[in-house]
């Protein structure tokens, strides 16, 4: 998986914006499941909710790039 640099690094690419916050919330940690429980179309519509339309896609970007169906290029 992307490190926390790559991801905004993408983002700001890809998207124009490169917000933390999204990515810590979706890389929390949790005491009883692995940090992907996160990665859902529920916690992206609340991120969306939470901290707007682009916070939205820079959250599916995340997870498809966890996912392995965007790349880095190097």
């Amino acid at each position: 998986m992307p490190s926390l640099k790559r991801h905004l690094k993408a983002s700001k690419e890809l998207l124009g914006t490169a917000n933390p916050l999204v990515h810590q919330i979706l890389d929390s940690p949790s005491p009883k499941l692995e940090h992907r429980y996160r990665h859902n179309p529920h916690t992206v519509e609340e991120i969306g909710k939470l901290l707007g339309e682009d916070a939205e896609r820079e959250a599916w970007l995340h997870i498809f790039m966890d996912w392995g169906l965007v790349k880095e290029r190097r």
